[in-house]
């Protein structure tokens, strides 16, 4: 039997262990977490929750890799009246033979979790998304144009939400579209793996480790911990891009898609972050 040990709500959060469904695509397999709002109010309600201590020696990759519990609860999701914006990755083009507006485009889904608000209401693992609308980002042609390919090729996320607009052009019907707040272009273009969260520096500094250097935001939810570090190069990405990441982790924060390793040292034990791909802000 493994060893347990009490531990605060943040160290709870970091040491739940996912139940996770691969959802494969034709652009690429992209991991979906289910997130149950009993789990979440769990883990951010006890003042005190059993652990599971990490296993002692070998290296970081054979500890074991801090996930969010999920399950699914659409009825929950729909309900639930928590502030948490949305985010939102291409699965795949539209390739149906229709008329446009109805088919065309691409499908979306929320990132960290398996079912989405369409724009006509329902909810969906997949929604339909004719158009993109980045007007309200004051970008130039140049600029959104590139923006848009990264987002059809399932490089970039976009934080924004599906309406049914009618567009000047096709009068027939409302378009599903998708009205950006926010654009995240990839730094390396590799297919995102793990879970998604926001991460900003603290400001923290310690004489000792692991330290609390970042903190850590699940997108879609509101569960949110501490991390120690930070590792961008795990993505593959070169020197200038780790350098461009770094430096926006102090200033506007990054979006990253990865896993924990579990970093352990004279301070007890702390999640760290290892980048599969990171997003900057397009301003």
């Amino acid at each position: 039997m493994k060893a347990l040990r009490a531990c605060g709500p943040a160290e709870a959060l970091a040491s739940t262990l996912t139940r996770v469904r691969s959802w494969r695509t034709p652009m690429f397999n992209l991991i979906h977490h289910r997130v149950s709002l009993l789990s979440l109010l769990g883990v951010l309600a006890a003042p005190a929750l059993a652990c599971e201590a990490p296993r002692e020696g070998g290296l970081a990759g054979d500890l074991a890799q801090a996930e969010l519990d999920v399950e699914d609860d659409v009825g929950a999701l729909a309900a639930a009246e928590v502030a948490v914006a949305d985010y939102f990755i291409a699965t795949r083009p539209d390739y149906r033979r229709c008329a446009a507006p109805m088919c065309g485009g691409h499908f979306v889904a929320r990132v960290n979790t398996s079912v989405a608000r369409c724009a006509d209401g329902t909810w969906q693992e997949e929604c339909h998304m004719f158009e993109l609308d980045l007007s309200g980002l004051g970008l130039d042609r140049s600029t959104e144009a590139k923006a848009r390919e990264a987002f059809g090729a399932g490089q970039a996320l976009v934080r924004g939400g599906l309406k049914q607009i009618v567009l000047g052009d096709l009068r027939s019907r409302p378009a599903d579209v998708l009205v950006a707040s926010e654009i995240w272009l990839g730094a390396t273009g590799n297919a995102p793996k793990g879970h998604f969260s926001r991460v900003d520096s603290s400001g923290i500094v310690c004489v000792t480790y692991p330290c609390p250097s970042f903190s850590e935001h699940s997108l879609n939810t509101n569960l949110s911990g501490s991390l120690d570090g930070v590792d961008l190069s795990a993505s593959g990405a070169t020197a200038k891009q780790v350098e461009g990441g770094m430096t926006a982790l102090s200033t506007t924060g990054l979006l990253i898609a990865g896993q924990h390793a579990i970093i352990t040292g004279p301070a007890g034990s702390m999640n760290r972050l290892d980048a599969a791909e990171f997003y900057l802000r397009l301003k």
